[in-house]
């Protein structure tokens, strides 16, 4: 016996494969799994809640996705589908089924009255991994894996804060704690255009992955060109419209300073000029990837540099 899935509930167990009570679920037999019914499907109007179709009506119902189903909770699930051999011989003990139903709840909510715009010292605030949401007191995603969330390196981050066209768009549990964040710029220009200008929303830390689809719609709401590829290798490719395009971008910035942080994007900094570019191919003094604050002069490039009005 194997239980069939909704499309919604195989991505979340593919999302928590790590969880062995994802694992039997997807995994599992007749040893592993009762006979209670099957045809299992995540129930949108109700966060904790999902559905399936009892043994007792796989013959009178003619669509098993519609008719005859009985609603559950989650936790209650685990424990009315998961055999006594499954229970005691991988350790399914009340610790693991609600580390399991806080995956489940966390993975499904979309709360946008949790998103949250800050700026100024808010933006450092909610850069510290004291406030980093920690789901069943673990750490994992590439929030946990910032390279700037420690409170010794906040300092080096002050351009963020002293900069008004830098914000943070946070998105908040329930806890008040931080489970995905991204820097948003305004003001910035196209090295190849100086009449377009663009509101970005940069790379996005998350806990949970799906909450990158979360962020990228949000930004194509509110006017925000997101990255297309979260991490800090990507930084000329965009999503425009569902698709990656190349642009050269910059944002100057009135307020500097003697540190600065590691940035994903607008890394080639030009002193001169307070500039921050996400492009090589235009003149700049540093390289801004370093963690500790501070910044290195490139050397003289052996080729030459595009022409540089912008």
């Amino acid at each position: 016996m194997r239980l069939i899935f909704d499309k919604n509930f195989v991505e979340f167990l593919h999302f928590a494969s790590r969880d062995i009570i994802s694992q039997i679920l997807l995994n599992g037999d007749g040893s592993h799994l009762t006979d209670e019914g099957n045809y299992i499907k995540v129930e949108e109007s109700e966060i904790d809640v999902i559905s399936f179709l009892p043994r007792s009506k796989y013959e009178k119902v003619e669509d098993v996705w519609s008719s005859g189903r009985t609603k559950i909770k989650i936790g209650r699930f685990i424990r009315k589908f998961l055999t006594e051999f499954s229970i005691s011989n991988f350790n399914i003990n009340d610790n693991a089924i609600e580390r399991f139903v806080n995956l489940y709840k966390s993975f499904f909510s979309r709360d946008k009255s949790k998103l949250k715009i800050v700026s100024g010292e808010d933006i450092l605030k909610y850069y510290l991994e004291d406030n980093y949401h920690l789901p069943n007191g673990m750490r994992f995603g590439t929030l946990w894996n910032s390279c700037m969330r420690q409170s010794e390196r906040n300092k080096f981050m002050t351009i963020y804060a002293k900069n008004p066209n830098v914000k943070m768009l946070v998105y908040l549990e329930d806890d008040g704690k931080v489970r995905a964040r991204a820097l948003l710029w305004e003001g910035v220009k196209d090295h190849n255009d100086s009449e377009k200008e663009y509101k970005v929303m940069d790379r996005i830390y998350y806990i949970y992955d799906h909450d990158v689809a979360f962020f990228k719609d949000w930004a194509k709401e509110n006017g925000y060109l997101p990255k297309w590829e979260q991490n800090a290798k990507s930084e000329l490719i965009f999503d425009v419209d569902g698709s990656p395009c190349r642009k050269s971008l910059y944002v100057v910035l009135e307020n500097h300073f003697r540190y600065y942080p590691y940035l994903d994007t607008f890394k080639f900094f030009n002193e001169y000029k307070g500039r921050f570019s996400n492009s090589d191919r235009y003149s700049f003094d540093y390289v801004l990837v370093q963690s500790n604050g501070q910044v290195e002069r490139e050397p003289e490039p052996e080729e030459e540099f595009y022409d540089d009005e912008n």
